[in-house]
């Protein structure tokens, strides 16, 4: 469907809302002024009197009823319309780019210094290492698809112990995506001192982010505010892929997604509104999966159409066994006979403790819920 297609559709569904307030607003007045009216009566009002009185009240109730309705009505078509535009940008972000002109004169192709010195600044743009938590074991694998990518992530340690973990994914790759990553990673680290948590701070990088860049560029992102002492982990995201929580206990990998839209799209209330917040409480030995859309697009798997499911599987051999090596045995597994066809990053929130999957238990230990 394209973009026009869409915005007409979501038009048309709301081109009865005047109908749909003018009912709702008559409805108010028919009731409110029916019991009023009978109420004043009840009273000992005279009949005139009570009919004015009970008249100005349903105006009044009307008017509110019908304020609601539009309100309601505005924030879910702003939502819809948000939602429309992150899937036709997705559309054209993965449609095959069109032939060459004839005439167009050739752009000249980086050169391999080039690209070895670009690779070596965004790269320093990332963690060097991962912040120690007592109790935790915190990992991340980061695989460009080419030299450069557009996959981000980073860490903000706390002196109260808690951890602040940002992911994301821009929507494309090799130097253009690189530009993106180097600038949303920015905006983040910009913004992060005045945030009063993760969705606050997914709404003031979105702020700096939109209109900056061209139509069609967007970025999705998670933030998690990891608390040691309470064993929780506080969730955002920004149009991302589910998170896998990963429970050794029960044996079993739940998805979960938090409600938001993608970085870039929409602005002010619109994003802001669209947030929600998820707490996640991490018993011994659960383990919480972040990751981009490269895991579960390698070439093999995209081919057979086992991508989403088939990476299900694979985390949960690889990390139910324990958080020690697990994002390494997951890159073995999903890679397996075809390559990337994305930057691919994984990042491990590990509670130490609890119970282990024995290796011959772990295709057995891949249900979702």
């Amino acid at each position: 469907m394209t973009e026009r297609r869409r915005m007409r559709c979501l038009s048309s569904s709301f081109a009865s809302r005047a109908s749909r307030t003018a009912f709702a607003a008559s409805a108010a007045v028919a009731l409110y002024t029916a019991a009023g009216y009978g109420a004043l009566l009840y009273a000992g009002m005279e009949r005139a009197e009570a009919c004015v009185v009970a008249a100005l009240g349903g105006v009044l109730v009307a008017a509110l009823a019908g304020r609601v309705v539009l309100r309601t009505e505005e924030r879910e078509r702003s939502r819809r319309i948000a939602q429309a535009q992150l899937e036709s940008a997705r559309e054209r972000a993965t449609a095959p780019a069109p032939p060459p002109s004839p005439a167009a004169a050739p752009a000249a192709a980086p050169t391999s210094r080039e690209l070895r010195e670009s690779r070596e600044i965004q790269a320093a743009l990332l963690p060097r290492e991962v912040p120690g938590v007592d109790g935790y074991h915190i990992d991340v694998d980061y695989q460009p698809c080419g030299a450069l990518g557009g996959d981000f992530y980073d860490f903000r340690a706390y002196e109260d112990g808690k951890v602040l973990v940002t992911l994301g994914d821009v929507s494309g790759k090799g130097p253009a995506g690189a530009i993106v990553m180097a600038m949303v990673q920015t905006l983040f680290r910009e913004n992060v001192v005045r945030a009063s948590g993760p969705a606050d701070l997914l709404h003031r990088v979105n702020e700096g982010f939109r209109g900056a860049l061209g139509k069609g560029v967007f970025v999705t992102a998670l933030v998690g505010l990891l608390d040691p002492a309470r064993n929780r982990v506080t969730l955002a995201g920004a149009g991302h892929h589910p998170v896998l929580l990963l429970n050794a206990g029960e044996r079993r990998t739940t998805q979960i997604a938090p409600r938001g839209l993608a970085l870039g799209l929409v602005g002010g209330g619109a994003f802001l509104n669209a947030l929600v917040e998820t707490t996640i409480d991490l018993s011994a030995g659960d383990s919480l999966l972040l990751y981009t859309d490269g895991a579960t697009d390698s070439v093999a798997h995209v081919r057979a159409g086992v991508g989403e499911n088939r990476f299900l599987a694979a985390a949960a051999a690889a990390v139910l066994p324990g958080p020690e090596g697990a994002l390494e045995r997951l890159r073995e597994d999903l890679w397996q006979g075809g390559g990337r066809r994305d930057d691919t990053t994984l990042l491990l929130l590990a509670r130490q403790g609890g119970p282990r999957v024995e290796a011959a238990d772990r295709t057995s230990s891949a249900a979702t819920a």
